[in-house]
């Protein structure tokens, strides 16, 4: 345990002990621990579910835990992510008491970041974000709008093609340099990936589920077992774990919409990125179209979410709590909400404009401020076959084990907040 997360820790403690217990920010705790044992025994169906959903609730519920958030889009993770969970799991278990959430964005689109469905798999030279072609777990060009939690999981044929397809880049790979006696493990090595991928598919009803319960044991293998100090979950769930400080929230839309002018506003003042560049500023949820599920900014009237779906060119609306599945915040109420169930901590990789607005609005709207903030913005590098000969700053952990142990990638990534870790496989 490095002293820096020792340090955060205890900031994280203190932050529990001065505002979240005095003030009884303990909303949604009980949703939260009460909902693990669908997640994880039916909808995940991990290994020995019932028993590590059971050992988490207990830590959840406990008003002594200190919640260490760290949140990101739905895909399968490059190391940069990875490293951020690790590393809200490292501040968590300094703590007596701790849980690192990770909140797995399963109300994401693949429209929304075509990206986040690359493989991963580079190709002479070339890194997978950069090849012509890239390696894709396939949605369905005419699902592309929908939200992950509500496309079915992979295929078995689709993930089978992908193996097949990635054996050939394999190949090309090791042919590039010049490691032809490496295909036998890395074949290996894929089939074992790519079967954890189907089981994943076969065992999850949702794409959204799928990528929790892949990284759910992705997560298993590098800290070497099932870690009571880690708790994964869907960030769509906030509309079930926190209804009524969401409807607080939407009643201060207009102030919110306020704050995040004169922030926006601010930002472009100090010629920084704003978090708005348009002089109107949305509201602070979305409504899913229940014909098409594209969703469009909402307003709030005290008792329905109403919108417009510009596709079907028809008014939409969605009443609350009864169809909250259908609503969701975006990024600062998401944060505001899930500020009030205790969350203590705060691990981040980026220094997002949003964040500003955050700050702002806990003061201007709830009298307090947010809770600690970590940004650990250093970017893995990984030299493996096929990447570039500097590289690759966004190589993904499915990518990374076809050529390196799980423990070995967990310790690389352990090193300083201060370090970008260079991985290196040892196949080279």
């Amino acid at each position: 345990m490095l002293e820096s997360e020792r340090a955060r820790s205890q900031a994280c403690q203190r932050y529990l002990r001065e505002v979240v217990t005095e003030e009884e920010l303990f909303e949604g705790r009980d949703r939260i621990a009460a909902g693990l044992e669908g997640l994880y025994v039916r909808r995940l169906q991990l290994p020995e579910a019932r028993e590590r959903a059971e050992a988490l609730r207990s830590v959840v519920e406990a008003r002594e835990t200190v919640l260490v958030e760290m949140a990101h889009d739905g895909q399968l993770p490059h190391l940069g992510i990875v490293r951020l969970v690790l590393k809200a799991h490292a501040i968590a278990a300094a703590a007596k008491e701790g849980l690192a959430l990770y909140l797995v964005g399963d109300h994401y689109t693949a429209d929304m970041r075509p990206e986040n469905l690359y493989l991963g798999l580079p190709l002479r030279g070339v890194d997978a974000d950069q090849v012509k072609n890239p390696l894709t777990v396939p949605v369905g060009r005419k699902q592309r709008h929908i939200p992950f939690r509500e496309l079915p999981p992979p295929t078995a044929r689709a993930l089978d093609e992908l193996e097949r397809r990635s054996e050939a880049w394999l190949v090309n790979n090791a042919t590039h340099a010049s490691r032809k006696t490496s295909l036998p493990a890395l074949k290996t090595r894929l089939r074992t990936q790519m079967e954890l991928l189907r089981e994943s598919a076969r065992r999850t009803r949702s794409f959204g589920d799928w990528l929790m319960r892949v990284q759910a044991c992705w997560f298993e293998e590098l800290l070497g077992g099932f870690s009571p100090r880690l708790a994964i979950l869907p960030m769509s769930g906030i509309v079930e774990w926190a209804p009524e400080i969401l409807e607080r929230i939407a009643e201060f839309d207009a102030r919110l919409s306020w704050i995040k002018a004169e922030v926006s506003e601010a930002q472009r003042s100090r010629g920084e990125t704003p978090y708005s560049t348009s002089q109107e500023i949305p509201g602070s949820f979305w409504i899913y179209c229940p014909t098409c599920r594209r969703r469009s900014r909402a307003k709030w009237d005290g008792e329905v979410f109403s919108g417009f779906c510009a596709t079907c060119r028809e008014g939409i609306e969605a009443r609350w709590p009864e169809e909250a599945a259908r609503v969701m915040p975006d990024i600062v109420a998401y944060e505001l909400a899930l500020f009030h169930t205790g969350v203590s901590g705060w691990v981040v990789g980026s220094r997002a404009p949003y964040h500003p607005v955050i700050e702002e609005a806990s003061r201007a709207l709830f009298g307090r401020e947010m809770p600690p903030k970590f940004f650990l913005t250093t970017k893995p590098r990984f030299c493996g076959l096929g990447e570039p000969a500097v590289g690759n700053p966004r190589a993904r952990l499915f990518r990374v084990l076809l050529e390196m142990e799980p423990e070995v990638v967990r310790k690389a990534l352990d090193g300083s907040w201060e370090s970008d870790p260079v991985l290196r496989s040892p196949f080279l």
